[in-house]
């Protein structure tokens, strides 16, 4: 058992969040790289773009569309209920642990007393079997089996209800054209129609791995980040540690708080990756518990990173270990401006600081960037 400073900690899982490049920045490294993060989350479409421009440099756009395009890489409402981006082959372990807080909260939302939520998950990836369906077809399809069988059934009134509907996890999102990095994922078919879809695993089991696999890509945590990353309570989250057994080690951090690990970790990696321009809902910041999302800035900088009246998280800047930064993209016509802003208690850094990372985002995103302009944080304007 060791005892981690802050410093030490965010130097330990920067070398996972950036793994000593898998491969090529082609389809078979792009594959290994989501492999080796784990689930992204990826409400924002370009997301999957950013984490991938910024961890396999020269990645181009046209690559990740292929993946995306082929179900190399899948985009699913799971955990959390929240839409993530995976390798193909970890549907079915996401897949059965949403489904362990989705059942319930499916009953509970919709009012069911004579359908369960299995009969009703059942028959939504029955009717997106055949076709990719937009989810107001869903929806309705929804009203009208249920109306015919639940006494007192009014429809789907709400975002939340109809949310539960097309976010089934048992469901792949896709948009409607090619335009993966701009557009909303609004049609959506069974992942059994689509990818190669083995049997649902055990629930606790396919916990154990995933718990497993989150320590490799973020690697010490608490016990609170591993539930508020699967969506799942403590209990089960223990259930889980229990099961790995040796494979996993206990060490401590800077508040003498207890941390998990694997017993094993990857090796390589880049505990100073450089400058990165980094998407919105990143992994530095989302793969932890609100609490302890403060592993790479102040507490007083997240709270111009995060916004939680909406939950929204901009996209942000990785310097020296550190995020710095926020940022974003002006459009005018086909050309480009990125605005970087720079977090509270940070000094404007010099525009060719960014000259690197900015070219991997114009690479990934099919940008043509043509200025970079840096902000200073709102207190010293």
């Amino acid at each position: 058992m060791a005892r981690f400073d802050h410093d030490q900690l965010a130097r330990l899982t920067l070398r996972r969040q950036f793994p000593t490049p898998p491969g090529r920045p082609d389809l078979g490294g792009l594959r290994e790289l989501f492999r080796r993060l784990g689930p992204i989350q990826s409400q924002v479409p370009r997301a999957p773009f950013l984490a991938a421009a910024a961890r396999l440099p020269g990645i181009e756009y046209h690559t990740v569309c292929a993946a995306l395009e082929s179900y190399q890489l899948v985009k699913t409402s799971n955990l959390r209920g929240t839409v993530h981006t995976s390798v193909a082959d970890r549907f079915t372990a996401l897949d059965a642990v949403a489904r362990i807080a989705r059942g319930p909260m499916i009953t509970k939302t919709l009012g069911l007393s004579r359908v369960t939520a299995e009969q009703l998950t059942a028959e939504i990836e029955a009717f997106c079997t055949d076709q990719w369906r937009p989810r107001e077809e869903i929806c309705a399809h929804v009203e009208a089996w249920l109306g015919a069988r639940e006494p007192g059934f009014r429809g789907l009134s709400d975002s939340s209800q109809k949310g539960l509907v097309w976010g089934h996890s048992g469901l792949l999102r896709r948009p409607r054209d090619a335009a993966w990095e701009k557009r909303t994922d609004s049609y959506h078919r069974a992942a059994a129609a689509v990818v190669d879809v083995a049997d649902r695993p055990d629930p606790d089991a396919a916990l154990a791995e995933l718990v497993a696999g989150h320590c490799a890509a973020y690697g010490p945590v608490e016990r609170k980040d591993l539930a508020f990353f699967f969506g799942v309570g403590l209990t089960r989250i223990d259930a889980a540690v229990a099961a790995l057994g040796d494979r996993l080690t206990r060490h401590t951090g800077p508040d003498r708080q207890p941390l998990i690990d694997l017993a094993r970790p990857p090796r390589g990696g880049r505990a100073d990756p450089g400058t990165r321009l980094l998407g919105e809902f990143d992994g530095l910041l989302l793969g932890f518990h609100g609490p302890n999302r403060t592993r790479f800035c102040t507490e007083r900088q997240l709270g111009a990173i995060w916004r939680k009246a909406n939950g929204q998280f901009a996209p942000v800047v990785l310097h020296d270990q550190r995020l710095v930064a926020t940022w974003r993209t002006i459009a005018r016509g086909r050309r480009t401006t990125i605005e970087i802003t720079m977090l509270p208690g940070v000094r404007p850094l010099p525009e060719d600081t960014f000259a690197a990372s900015v070219a991997d985002v114009a690479l990934a995103l099919d940008l043509d960037v043509d200025d970079v302009r840096v902000l200073p944080d709102a207190d010293r304007s």
